[in-house]
């Protein structure tokens, strides 16, 4: 109930893309993002829900989707700061990302300034620009902004820090949005989907690079396989202990990867053949866990009161 939007927008609610719970100190609070792009907020745990106006009613709204992305747009990444319940951050597919330091009424653009460093990700930029001329953009906005994460990510042990897995890199911000980082170098492509952060190891994430090839080809040339960084994106270390290949062409989708926050602390990687795989020690070896799946679009492990984990 409650999970629509206004009757006079003309848009209805295409899928649910993440659910994310609210803070620990609001109990009942969860947050939904939706295609075409949308959030709405419970505080009975599910049992009813509201639009965010603020984002139904964004002034950029016009803009999300209108790049030339393929699809309409989604609201696929919320985040909530550990520190402060009313501290969010949002992310949408052709639409940029957003921060709030209110609870919602208010948001503010936080993926100003990103600069591609990679030559194949400029290259790319450069031949999407002559296929889908900008549209004219609000005076002050990034027309780089428009280009869409497809997974942010908030550090939850340093929450000034954010990992982006754009279209066209890895990104990072130190001061929640504010400037960014490319950090692709030392990955075979710049293109991918799903990044996970740790939950222990301080400055280490994973993503798994896909190749962007013609009619929409993406996927691991051949070898299945995630790359850690354990510095922060300086460096990167390719992962293929137990995962198969060569010869095996998958992908994932972007909430299809996550970790543990156990002692030496495990990853989780859902794939679109339907596999599972968990990878021991921060992914230095992997087992493909029982079942053959259908595509699997999302993966989340959670600590539980009853068992640990």
């Amino acid at each position: 109930p409650g999970l629509a939007f206004p009757a006079d927008m003309g848009l209805a609610v295409g899928y649910v893309w993440h659910v994310e719970p609210g803070h620990a100190a609001t109990p009942g609070v969860l947050y939904a993002g939706t295609q075409p792009a949308g959030m709405f907020r419970s505080d009975d745990w599910g049992e009813s829900w509201s639009p965010v106006e603020a984002i139904t009613h964004h002034k950029l709204r016009p803009l999300w989707g209108a790049t030339g992305s393929v699809g309409e747009s989604s609201l696929h990444s919320i985040q909530v700061d550990p520190r402060e319940p009313n501290r969010l951050f949002i992310s949408i597919s052709s639409g940029g990302s957003y921060m709030t330091e209110d609870g919602g009424e208010t948001w503010t653009l936080c993926s100003h300034g990103i600069v591609v460093t990679t030559p194949a990700a400029k290259e790319f930029l450069a031949e999407i620009a002559e296929m889908f001329p900008n549209p004219e953009l609000p005076e002050g906005v990034d027309p780089a902004a428009l280009d869409e994460f497809h997974k942010l990510r908030l550090d939850p042990k340093n929450p000034d820090r954010l990992w982006g897995q754009s279209h066209v890199g890895v990104f990072k911000s130190e001061d929640r949005g504010q400037h960014w980082e490319d950090v692709t170098n030392g990955l075979p492509s710049f293109h991918g989907f799903p990044i996970a952060v740790t939950k222990r190891a301080p400055d280490r994430a994973f993503v798994v690079p896909l190749e962007y090839g013609p009619n929409n080809f993406r996927v691991c040339p051949g070898q299945l396989a995630v790359y850690r960084t354990s510095d922060a994106g300086k460096t990167w270390d390719r992962l293929t202990n137990g995962l198969p290949g060569p010869n095996d062409y998958q992908s994932a989708y972007r909430q299809a990867l996550d970790t543990d926050g156990v002692e030496e602390e495990g990853v989780y990687l859902g794939t679109t053949n339907g596999e599972v795989y968990f990878g021991r020690d921060g992914g230095e070896k992997w087992t493909r866990l029982p079942g053959t799946l259908p595509p699997i679009l999302s993966v989340t492990a959670f600590e539980s009161s009853s068992a640990g984990l």
